[in-house]
C-alpha cells in the first residue's frame, strides 16, 4: 500500500507518506490561514521524497475533523479529488484520534484526553487509550462542551491540545502538552489499520465530521 494522509484541521497544515515498504516521509507546518498555499506542494514534495508518483498511491487518508470548519474542508476538497482522479478510496480519521495518536507516538501516553478548542467557549474532547497495536482508540465518545463539563478519571495520563484552558489545567494531575497539534505521520497508522481491514469509502460519500452539527442534531430530535 501507498497512502498519502494529510491534515489542515488546525493550525497545523501537515502531509505525510507511507511507502509499500513501510518507509515513512512527512512534512509539517504550524501556519494558520495557510493551508490551501501550503498543502499542495507538502503533498508533492513527501511524493518526490518517496520516490512514488501520484498514480501508484493506493489511498488517501485525511484528518475529517471536529476542528476549524474552513481547514477541514479544504483536507477533505484535495482528498476528494485525489480519490475522483485516481480512483482509490478515502480514509477518513477523526482529528482528535490523529491528536491522540501523535501524543502516543511522541510522549508514550497510554491513555490521552485530547482537547481542541471549538470557539464559542467550548471545546471538541475525548478519551483514547492506546490498545495491542500502539494505536489510538476512542473511550466512549467525541464530545462537544465546555470547559467545565470535560469528565476525565485517574487513568488518564496526559493532555493534549490547545482546548486546554488555564481553568482546565488546574484540574488535571498529569503533563499536559498544550502546544501539540495532529500530524499526519501519526494518522497514517491509523489510516493503515483501516486500510488493512478496508474501511476505505468512496470520494462521493467521504464525510466530514463537524462535531457541532452532530450534537445540535441530537439535542433538536
Amino acid at each position: 500500500m501507498n497512502i498519502l494522509a494529510i491534515d489542515t484541521s488546525t493550525e497545523a497544515c501537515s502531509a505525510a507518506l507511507l511507502r509499500a515498504d513501510g518507509e515513512i516521509f512527512g512534512e509539517l507546518e504550524v501556519a494558520p490561514r495557510q493551508h490551501t498555499r501550503l498543502l499542495p506542494a507538502m503533498m508533492e514534495r513527501v511524493l518526490e521524497a518517496a520516490a512514488v508518483s501520484r498514480n501508484a498511491l493506493t489511498h488517501c487518508a485525511f484528518a475529517n475533523g471536529p476542528g476549524a470548519f474552513t481547514g477541514i474542508r479544504i483536507a477533505a476538497a484535495q482528498a476528494q479529488g485525489i480519490g475522483i482522479a485516481l480512483d482509490i478510496p478515502l480514509l477518513p480519521v477523526s482529528t482528535l484520534a490523529v491528536l491522540a495518536q501523535t501524543g502516543i507516538d511522541r510522549l508514550g501516553c497510554c491513555k490521552p484526553l485530547t482537547a481542541l478548542d471549538a470557539r464559542m467557549q467550548e471545546i471538541y474532547w475525548a478519551v483514547y487509550r492506546q490498545d495491542e497495536q500502539g494505536l489510538a482508540s476512542l473511550v466512549g465518545s467525541e464530545r462537544l462542551s465546555p470547559p467545565e463539563r470535560i469528565e476525565f478519571d485517574e487513568t488518564v495520563d496526559c493532555g493534549l491540545g490547545h482546548g486546554w484552558v488555564e481553568s482546565l489545567s488546574r484540574t488535571a494531575d498529569f503533563a499536559i502538552e498544550a502546544e501539540m497539534l495532529p500530524d499526519a505521520r501519526s494518522m497514517l497508522k491509523l489510516a493503515a489499520a483501516a486500510a488493512r481491514e478496508r474501511r476505505g469509502v468512496a470520494a462521493s460519500v467521504a464525510g466530514i465530521n463537524y462535531l457541532r452539527n452532530r450534537v445540535a442534531e441530537k439535542a433538536a430530535s
